[in-house]
């Protein structure tokens, strides 16, 4: 980083570090928590998101970045780049300790995702990819299916379509960003959300892991998926081909 100005990070190693570092930070202050099912100060809200929201803070506003928090908004810092991060995305698994929710965190430049970071908080899996460098679990490459038939696939959902989808089966999990990072690994052939109902920290890091796993993104209605609203909120959708991707009725986000 330069000592004085606006930061700045040499590498995009250097921002995976960091992201990695945040997601450890979240990870600790939850191995301890014992207030799951608490509120927070907002109806949405649970006192595990505040808690997560906490230490990642301390983490990035330390080295000076700015951020976009679901749980805080935006936060100014000292660099160009902005960290996108949901603290706990899957809070109501959380709640519940159904065992399926986690840290996402992204950095996005004006060339848009640079480096994605998505850590599983109830097993420990590790999904990172960074711009044009492809996309890993636990250190592994992966890669999605070839699956291009809707009748043949599988697709997580995050509620209930308006329109019958005529897919070989359905899961909704809860989690976006685990459920993109599924399909960037293989284990789902697509994701939907046909009630555009999330926010960019949702899906931003995980629509760059399905880039570089070789998956295809895309809106509901075509709309430019990364940007720093914090009000605004899309239907985010992800399939293993394009073939795969216009049966579930979606345009196929442009490359940045």
């Amino acid at each position: 980083m330069s000592s004085a100005g606006t930061v700045k990070w040499v590498t995009s190693d250097d921002w995976l570090e960091l992201l990695e570092q945040t997601a450890k930070a979240v990870e600790t202050s939850l191995k301890t928590f014992q207030r799951w099912s608490e509120g927070g100060d907002r109806p949405d809200q649970y006192a595990l998101d505040q808690v997560a929201d906490s230490a990642a803070l301390a983490v990035l506003t330390t080295a000076k970045a700015t951020v976009l928090s679901e749980e805080s908004g935006l936060v100014q810092g000292e660099t160009n780049e902005v960290v996108i991060i949901d603290p706990v995305d899957g809070s109501t698994n959380a709640s519940r300790r159904i065992p399926h929710y986690c840290t996402s965190l992204c950095v996005v430049d004006d060339q848009g995702p640079l480096a994605g970071l998505v850590l599983n908080l109830a097993n420990g899996e590790l999904f990172h990819a960074v711009r044009d460098q492809g996309a890993f679990l636990d250190g592994e490459e992966i890669q999605p299916t070839q699956c291009t038939q809707l009748g043949e696939a599988i697709i997580g959902i995050a509620g209930n379509p308006p329109n019958p989808i005529a897919a070989r089966q359905f899961r909704a999990f809860g989690a976006a960003a685990l459920d993109l990072c599924s399909v960037a690994a293989g284990r789902l052939d697509g994701y939907l959300d046909p009630l555009a109902h999330h926010g960019v920290w949702d899906y931003v890091a995980g629509l760059l892991i399905c880039r570089e796993a070789g998956a295809v993104v895309g809106e509901l209605e075509g709309r430019e998926l990364v940007h720093l609203d914090h009000t605004r909120r899309l239907g985010p959708a992800a399939a293993s081909t394009p073939q795969l991707l216009k049966q579930l009725g979606v345009v196929q986000a442009l490359d940045r």
